[in-house]
């Protein structure tokens, strides 16, 4: 490309497996978000407390590598969980030493937050298909696996 063309943007923005992820992943972002809005959470927080919850313990970094986020990314999600009490830090300093563990009403929140997740998907699966969503899933899995070896 030796000068400006609009026209190969366009074909870069509708082909460019990255700009369809970051538009699939706002589109359910909104839509979790919209879910989970009578409880006050977010998909975000929902994510996180789901991430501490199965793995009571876990470090804000354990969590962001799992992931595939900064530390940084999550630590304003875990402060407004923390000031909840839906969350509590234990131990060590800093994000990479203290601990993650929801609290009795964090818990609680997860149990209300299921059955919304579960017609939430529910939702998903009737309008695509379990079919199709699960091989969505499966491309997704292996389109991260490809950028990451990509990356190294």
């Amino acid at each position: 490309m030796n000068s400006f063309d609009p026209e190969f943007l366009k074909g870069v923005a509708e082909q460019c497996p990255g700009f369809q992820a970051r538009a699939t992943a706002r589109a359910l972002t909104r839509y979790y978000n919209a879910c989970f809005k009578p409880l006050g959470l977010t998909a975000e927080q929902f994510s996180l407390l789901v991430g501490i919850g199965a793995a009571e313990g876990a470090t804000l970094v354990d969590l962001a590598n799992r992931a595939g986020v900064d530390p940084t990314t999550l630590s304003r999600n875990v402060q407004n969980l923390e000031s909840r009490d839906l969350i509590h830090a234990e131990g060590g300093r800093g994000r990479a030493g203290k601990r993650l563990a929801l609290t009795t009403s964090g818990r609680q929140l997860v149990v209300d937050a299921s059955p919304v997740w579960s017609r939430a998907k529910a939702e998903l699966v009737l309008r695509m298909g379990d079919e199709k969503l699960r091989s969505a899933r499966q491309a997704m899995s292996e389109l991260a696996k490809a950028a990451e070896s990509a990356c190294t």
